[in-house]
């Protein structure tokens, strides 16, 4: 049994001396807590350990009117991020690497390991600082459809050093060197910015006629084959084309990712056979789901409902 935790099993814990707040989820779970400090309006660092007893998940929800940017540091072990969005892919945050997260309104789960110890260290940035901060993304969450990962990369040396200097700083039990704190935290998130920048400057998806038309032919592939268990490798070999050029291309020609593609394809249809009498389990073997219970899973993250309420309502 997998125990779950919402908003209401937090317990805060003020600290007024340092200007820290303590998240603490209940002592049943191992000993997990999360440190926030705010350094200045519209920016805020987190550091956050967990060293779970038992496998549990850790249920997220927001609402405001701002987006949001994540830049999350792993420092040990592995957390796993799932949107209730069908059309987000999980967001995966390991050790040694850095991850650029955008968020706007959102519900999710993070899923917990027994016995792994995961310690993250986060800055987060609300839309009102995007500006100010040459951030290049939409800065109302409106705008941001489903959480997004921009960027997951090795963390350098320099990046640790930062760090490291910045966790001494954040855990002082005195209020000292606000002003080097705020440095240190502009100095992480130039960096990171800097090498999205150089990511997108190479990245440039000249497509060809020929590579749009095996585009086209992937999304077909998928179309004809929706029942079989389709892989990218696949997709690839079946219209000749390499795995990067077919994400680049599903993206800039559909706004999706692959997977996200194989899936709308599959809701779609499945939808048109719940509605042209098809039960569950027929319409779940049809779009590819060899357990009916997976299927229902997936069509009530995608739509919000599940499959059983569109017949009751067919009725």
């Amino acid at each position: 049994m997998t125990y779950r935790v919402n908003q209401d099993d937090i317990i805060s814990v003020d600290q007024p001396l340092n200007g820290r707040q303590r998240q603490l989820l209940p002592e049943a779970l191992g000993a997990c807590y999360v440190d926030r400090e705010v350094i200045e309006p519209g920016i805020a660092i987190a550091y956050s350990s967990y060293t779970a007893s038992q496998n549990f998940v850790e249920e997220s929800q927001i609402e405001t009117s701002e987006a949001r940017l994540s830049l999350t540091f792993g420092l040990s072990g592995q957390s796993i991020y799932q949107c209730k969005s069908a059309l987000a892919d999980d967001l995966v945050f390991s050790a040694n690497h850095a991850t650029l997260t955008t968020f706007g309104n959102s519900e999710g789960e993070r899923i917990y390991q027994e016995g792994q110890k995961i310690d993250q260290f986060r800055i987060l940035i609300s839309g009102s600082s995007f500006d100010r901060l040459s951030i290049p993304f939409p800065k109302e969450a409106k705008d941001v459809a489903y959480p997004t990962q921009q960027q997951h990369a090795l963390t350098s040396p320099n990046t640790l050093h930062y760090l490291k200097r910045l966790m001494t700083l954040m855990h002082s039990n005195q209020p000292e060197r606000p002003l080097e704190k705020h440095i240190l935290v502009l100095n992480l998130l130039s960096e990171q910015l800097s090498l999205l920048q150089e990511d997108r400057q190479q990245y440039q998806p000249a497509f060809h006629h020929r590579d749009e038309a095996k585009i086209i032919s992937a999304k077909q592939y998928m179309i004809q084959n929706m029942s079989l268990p389709i892989t990218l490798a696949n997709v690839c070999q079946a219209v000749g084309i390499s795995e990067s050029k077919l994400k680049q291309g599903t993206k800039a020609i559909y706004q999706l990712s692959p997977h996200q593609l194989l899936l709308q394809i599959r809701m779609e249809k499945a939808w048109e056979q719940l509605m042209t009498g098809s039960n569950v389990s027929q319409t779940a073997y049809f779009v590819g789901y060899q357990h009916a219970s997976n299927f229902s899973a997936a069509f009530s993250r995608y739509y919000g409902f599940s499959p059983k309420s569109l017949l009751a309502q067919k009725q």
